[in-house]
């Protein structure tokens, strides 16, 4: 067992890739939608008879439930039914409403307003819908978080090979953090400084995302944490963006962190972290991972959040067991498959989204020809930065860096 590499990415806290907690700041609350997905529907399903569709939220602390957003299409006009169940499929809420008011002819987001529901728990959302309503679906990542579910009894029927567009919606009454920024020019960069307060004392960290003004798109992103009332952050922008290569193929901008805590005897295979979906076929769901990068910026390690280690390097193999064979290691371990294997990287922007699939050349024993790489910024660029209690109350400023 690789253990010393299965604990990195709990050790350096893995970017969240599909679960998008969107903060929109409202008087002394706090806007916050759970959704699993990355937005935009590959298709719509129908789901007839007392069948529903059904997602399984889990809340963060201190959170209230408002409305739900669906993403669907009307082709005949009727009723719909929206439940909150709790984790033991219990009926906490229903209402009943028209579909036309509410969804069109084309796939599109809906919000449908609840009363506030306080969920301290997992809980469901289930759509049972009486006319011809078509569900938007994510085909690309699976969470095991929608499924096929029936009423009277309410019972979960199947697991779905896709993920619902469906999100949850609330709210965070704790009061956020307050935050004050500046930068400085350095020869090699930008320093950014951060600096935190909040009278709760829950104080739980700041990231920084560095946008590009013309696109809109995040270009480099990190996060220190803090603790306490007061704190203060210093980060350092190198004035890079990073992009990834493989052959023939590239792919800009990608969100890559470099990788903190990493033992020492491993560290140089493990320098960056990127957020990725990987495909181990072009016919399989895509699953959410890691990919590691070096000193060296070769690919390294591929790392699933559910803790499976995809592929390490013959370098990074060799320091973890020292004396073993690679070729065993490969042939008993290794999945991924020369050209039919890919990786989708992040890319953040007003929405979540991904990169076209970038497919993995040559084997592992010659190592896999996929490459971070770094290239001077050369727009305009803004730092946002959003401070955080352990509660996921959040406040944000922002700073022109030129």
């Amino acid at each position: 067992m690789l253990r010393n590499l299965k604990s990195i990415s709990r050790e350096l806290g893995s970017l969240p890739l599909v679960l998008m907690l969107l903060f929109v700041p409202v008087s002394d609350a706090l806007d916050l939608a759970i959704q699993y997905t990355d937005g935009v529907p590959d298709d719509g399903v129908w789901l007839a008879g007392d069948q529903g569709h059904a997602v399984l939220f889990s809340p963060p602390e201190n959170w209230t439930l408002s409305r739900v957003a669906v993403c669907g299409m009307l082709s005949r006009d009727g009723i719909f039914v929206l439940e909150i169940w709790d984790a033991d499929l219990n009926l906490v809420y229903r209402t009943t409403d028209i579909s036309g008011a509410y969804f069109g002819r084309n796939l599109s987001w809906a919000e449908i307003d609840v009363p506030d529901l306080r969920m301290d728990k997992p809980f469901f959302v289930v759509l049972f819908e009486y006319s011809t309503l078509f569900v938007g679906i994510d085909k690309n990542t699976t969470l095991n978080r929608s499924f096929v579910a029936s009423r009277s009894p309410s019972m979960l029927v199947s697991p779905s090979d896709y993920e619902w567009l469906i999100s949850a919606i609330g709210y965070i009454s704790s009061n956020p953090p307050g935050i004050n920024a500046s930068c400085e020019n350095l020869t090699d960069g930008v320093a950014i400084r951060a600096d935190l307060s909040d009278p709760d004392g829950d104080l739980g960290g700041v990231s920084l995302y560095i946008v590009d003004q013309k696109s809109g798109e995040v270009v480099w992103m990190d996060r220190a944490d803090a603790r306490g009332k007061e704190s203060e952050i210093r980060f350092i922008w190198p004035r890079v963006v990073y992009s990834v290569s493989c052959g023939s193929e590239r792919v800009s901008p990608v969100v890559a962190v470099e990788a903190r805590d990493v033992p020492e005897n491993i560290s140089r295979y493990m320098r960056y972290s990127a957020p990725c979906l990987l495909n181990i076929t072009d016919e399989g769901p895509f699953s959410e991972a890691i990919a590691y990068f070096g000193e060296d910026l070769e690919l390294h390690a591929i790392e699933g959040l559910d803790g499976r280690i995809h592929y390490i390097s013959k370098e990074l193999f060799e320091s973890l067991r020292p004396g073993a064979r690679y070729s065993d290691y490969v042939r008993e371990n290794i999945t991924l498959i020369e050209g039919r294997s890919s990786l989708r990287f992040i890319l953040m922007g007003e929405s979540l989204a991904f990169h076209r699939p970038i497919y993995l050349r040559r084997s592992p024993i010659f190592h896999y020809d996929m490459k971070l790489e770094k290239e001077a910024a050369v727009s305009r660029y803004t730092a946002v930065l959003v401070a955080s209690d352990v509660h996921g109350s959040t406040s944000r400023t922002s700073l022109d860096l030129g």
